[in-house]
């Protein structure tokens, strides 16, 4: 229902020119792939997900785990920020780990960000995810309907975050991520900035965080390959198999303590942050592709 009341709320917003971040078609390229993904991974795999969170809750607290004794007015913030947290966690191991980067450049593949771009994202993502972000919500043993209520929330804001909309919230921008801020995460060259998705505070206490958004010509994609990744559904579930399958450890030099060479690893997350030191306050549009 979430999804059903978003998706329609932000279409009808999406289509009034004074509020739009730039020119898009409703019906836009592959929008087709990303209604599989929608259909295949939030719908089905978020009813399962839930299941999941409230079953396990429901068993931890069978066998005398003990919980979170919080007022009932305070359940669904503290599910909303242990989720959020969770998923921030779910979303740096996607990034710092070069097997689960594969699999995560699906959603970073999509050259245009609105609503239904949201949910571009690989089955391996979506179950890391599931695994990953539930883990506080699943300890601190919050009631269920709190659990679901801050669901739908993250999900609304998600959506919100990922939509072709130009707001400005005023205040509540320096809690909340807003579109503006999330774009600068689809930027090519500063991917490794606001990986948040509903607060701030996880990329601020990082150092990751960029209050500029993008200007509306930037280029959103897969760094290195904005035009060359594949954008069809079946081809992106199997790119990253592919990929992934024929990685290889690689290593440089670098001086050791007393000079000598010593060999550590290196990482296309170790390139990708170097290229995001450069906009650390600021985000550039050039050299994207």
């Amino acid at each position: 229902m979430t999804i059903a009341i978003g998706a329609l709320v932000l279409a009808l917003l999406e289509r009034l020119e004074r509020l739009r971040f730039r020119a898009s078609p409703l019906w836009r390229a592959h929008a087709a792939s990303d209604v599989i993904y929608l259909l295949t991974g939030y719908v089905a795999g978020g009813s399962l997900a839930l299941a999941y969170i409230v079953a396990t809750s429901h068993w931890l607290g069978r066998i005398g785990l003990p919980r979170l004794a919080a007022p009932r007015w305070a359940s669904v913030p503290l599910a909303l920020v242990a989720l959020d947290l969770g998923n921030y966690a779910a979303h740096w191991l996607l990034h710092r780990v070069d097997a689960l980067w594969e699999f995560h450049k699906a959603h970073h593949s999509s050259p245009t960000l609105d609503w239904l771009a949201t949910f571009r994202s690989h089955l391996v993502e979506q179950t890391l995810r599931r695994l990953v972000a539930p883990a506080l919500l699943i300890v601190a043993g919050l009631p269920p309907d709190a659990v679901v209520v801050a669901a739908s929330l993250f999900t609304a804001w998600a959506m919100l975050n990922h939509s072709n909309l130009a707001l400005d919230l005023g205040f509540l921008e320096r809690v909340l991520v807003t579109p503006a801020l999330h774009r600068v995460h689809h930027v090519p060259r500063t991917t490794e900035r606001n990986l948040g998705t509903v607060f701030v505070f996880w990329d601020a206490l990082r150092g990751t965080l960029v209050r500029t958004g993008p200007a509306p010509d930037c280029v959103f994609g897969v760094p290195g390959e904005a035009e060359a990744y594949p954008q069809g559904w079946l081809a992106q579930l199997l790119e990253p198999v592919r990929r992934v399958s024929r990685l290889e450890p690689r290593r440089t030099r670098v001086n050791g303590a007393e000079g000598s060479q010593l060999l550590v690893p290196e990482t296309a997350w170790l390139a990708r942050r170097s290229m995001a030191i450069a906009a650390r306050r600021h985000v550039s549009c050039s050299g994207g592709g």
